[in-house]
């Protein structure tokens, strides 16, 4: 059977390089450890990371109208090897649900989720959990013939009412995709029913190398029918590394399509799409020479890219058919033609790269600060402990008659430290009080629960485009105003907080912090581009009062979740970096203090005997030397991360100790 080596080949090194970023981080968190330097937080949280990466998947989502050939370039592209198609394809062979293609550890499956489960107001997530309500059919891969058979079921259909159809949620296509009567009524089935799928979703479980490494597939029904369920194209595109927008090559980007593009999937990070000109057979031409056809195709190309706001090399012009058959046929020539290669090419170059640099960013972002924060730590006990050993070295051409002053001006400095560590401890109780009654006010889930009781409210209300669309800016403008009230007291504390550290080291030489609230940016950074997905949402919607109530419920629901876990996850984050704040600053209070009464006992005991002197210079020495080893061992293990991060070593660290805050790794 034909093999595909580069598409493979493509997916395995990114498994690779998977494996190796989490074994990195994983390693930093394991010397983390040994170097008792940070909070344990922050080493949880490095290992969390590490399984996330480890168990990272790319998510390719597959966009497109009917009959674009979607699931033909999926067999094409990822199932040749199997010498006939897996996905249905073909003429009265439409996929009528979204179709999730992952690897299996068992034995391969077809799991079903029936369509009533759009009366359940659960996420996808939750309802993947719940087996009970999926229908499951067991697949042989050895058998094609009945493997085909159970296949088979993604294309059923049934009729139901229109009221019926309307009760799950259905509603008309995208606003001015031409086809906005399409479902009024069913030929088959009688007037006044429709014809949908029998299925919500479906979950196929397949054993296969390039979703062993790692690949996870989502093939969608046609797009034009995205009025079947409103927020699936919308979640589909979220929750997607990387698109393929499939078109048709002789027809070129329509208006439909110029659309979906627009309003669902054209405001994503434009690296990580490719868009697919289908069934450029169509264009094959025998009459015109080679050159004369590949003219043609570069100008659909060229048009497309121009059309989409695209750089040229994401589009790509293939054939799915041809290509699946001369892969099956093993025939070179067709192949080559179809633009198969070119299109698996496009795959490796932008979306697996652009999925591979944001996990890179992630882990990059976490291990650097990690190493930094501990480089500067031990630099700063490193320089203390060269300043104890020259103390040591005055203290033996001191004479006897000097050295119980040294001993009484220890003993007043740490009853003073001791004095004032206390007065610290009562205001640390202060902070933590404010984080959790103070600070969290501003995300007060009673308040977010009234927000979106109103928004929902007042969402079914709505009767126009217009007032759906402002209503669902006026939630992200309230639920902006709560985060934006938060990020300012975050800043209140963080500046008494530092405040009240800030008078100690000053008077005896702590090292430096940084108390930035790094938990609130990035949070309110998503929810912005929350916001912007929404919006889309909401312009897309073709008002009609009989048939939206049930998809604007659907879509809202769907964002209350969201928001609701948002503002949870930010609360505990809030928390996070609060106590591990907190944590630091009395981790370098309790080093400070060991150190004093190190001091002190030494020269209790050098006033005793002089002869106390030399050896407390030799583990003061030894002391020095280990954390000097320590530095070398952090600063090697950074080094060694240099090629698989792309970083400079010499020139990548700060010279200031900052705080592990609250870390989110997709962000």
């Amino acid at each position: 059977m034909m093999k595909l080596p580069l598409l493979v080949e493509q997916l395995r090194e990114y498994h690779q390089r998977r494996r190796n970023i989490a074994k990195a981080v994983h390693q930093m968190a394991q010397l983390s450890v040994e170097l008792e330097l940070l909070p344990s937080g922050t080493m949880l949280r490095m290992e969390n990371l590490s399984q996330e990466i480890a168990h990272d998947q790319l998510r390719i989502s597959f966009f497109g109208e009917f009959a674009r050939g979607k699931s033909e370039l999926i067999n094409a592209l990822f199932f040749s090897d199997l010498g006939a198609r897996l996905m249905p394809s073909g003429p009265g062979q439409t996929t009528m649900c979204p179709v999730e293609i992952r690897h299996c550890h068992l034995a391969p499956s077809l799991q079903l989720l029936p369509i009533r489960s759009y009366t359940l107001s659960d996420s996808m997530e939750k309802l993947k959990r719940s087996r009970d309500l999926w229908s499951v059919s067991p697949l042989n891969s050895e058998d094609h013939n009945a493997c085909t058979e159970s296949m088979a079921q993604l294309t059923e259909t049934l009729c139901v009412t229109l009221e019926e159809a309307r009760g799950y949620g259905l509603c008309p296509p995208l606003k001015g995709a031409g086809n906005s009567g399409r479902i009024s009524n069913c030929p088959s089935c009688g007037e006044g029913k429709v014809r949908i799928s029998r299925w919500r979703y479906a979950l196929l479980q397949w054993a296969h190398p390039v979703l062993e490494a790692g690949l996870v597939i989502l093939d969608t029904p046609g797009l034009n029918s995205l009025g079947s369920e409103a927020d699936l194209g919308l979640e589909a595109a979220r929750e997607a590394d990387a698109l393929i927008f499939v078109l048709s090559a002789d027809t070129g980007v329509t208006q439909s399509d110029l659309e979906i593009w627009e309003q669902l999937l054209g405001r994503r990070a434009l690296q990580n799409q490719l868009v697919v000109l289908n069934k450029v057979d169509m264009l094959w031409d025998d009459l015109r020479d080679t050159d004369q056809e590949a003219a043609a195709i570069l100008t659909q190309r060229e048009i497309t890219a121009q059309r989409l706001n695209l750089n040229l090399d994401q589009v790509v012009a293939a054939s799915a058919q041809k290509g699946l058959l001369g892969r099956i046929r093993k025939d070179e020539a067709l192949c080559a033609r179809s633009g198969l290669d070119l299109l698996e090419k496009a795959i490796g170059e932008i979306l697996i790269p652009g999925r591979r640099n944001a996990m890179l960013e992630n882990a990059h972002r976490l291990l650097n600060r990690v190493v930094l924060d501990q480089r500067v730590l031990l630099d700063e006990q490193i320089q203390n402990l060269a300043g104890e050993i020259e103390s040591m070295e005055r203290l033996q051409a001191q004479t006897g008659e000097q050295l119980p002053r040294l001993l009484d001006r220890q003993q007043k400095l740490v009853r003073t430290f001791a004095r004032d560590r206390d007065a610290f401890g009562v205001k640390e109780k202060e902070f933590i009080d404010s984080a959790n009654t103070w600070l969290l006010q501003a995300l007060s889930l009673e308040r977010f629960d009234q927000i979106i009781e109103s928004a929902r409210a007042e969402l079914l209300a709505a009767w126009t485009t217009v007032g759906i669309y402002d209503r669902f800016s006026q939630f992200f403008v309230e639920t902006l105003v709560q985060f934006d009230a938060a990020l300012e007291r975050a800043n209140r504390l963080s500046a008494l907080m530092l405040d009240a550290y800030r008078v100690l080291e000053q008077q005896y030489g702590l090292p430096k912090l940084d108390t930035i609230p790094y938990a609130i940016l990035p949070r309110r950074a998503e929810l912005l581009a929350m916001m912007e997905r929404y919006e889309r949402f909401g312009k897309r919607l073709e008002i009609a009062a009989t048939t939206q109530g049930a998809v604007v419920r659907k879509a809202f629901l769907s964002l209350a979740n969201q928001v609701q876990d948002f503002v949870e996850e930010t609360r505990r984050e809030l928390q996070a970096w609060v106590k591990e704040l907190l944590e630091m600053m009395n981790r370098q209070m309790d080093l400070y203090a060991s150190q004093s009464m190190e001091k002190l006992e030494a020269l209790g005991s050098i006033v005793e005997s002089s002869a106390n002197i030399q050896p407390r210079i030799r583990v003061l020495s030894e002391h020095r030397q280990k954390k000097t080893k320590q530095l070398e061992t952090l600063n090697n293990a950074y080094a060694g991360f240099a090629d698989l991060f792309q970083i400079d070593t010499e020139n990548n660290l700060p010279q200031q100790c900052s705080i592990i805050p609250g870390h989110n790794p997709a962000g």
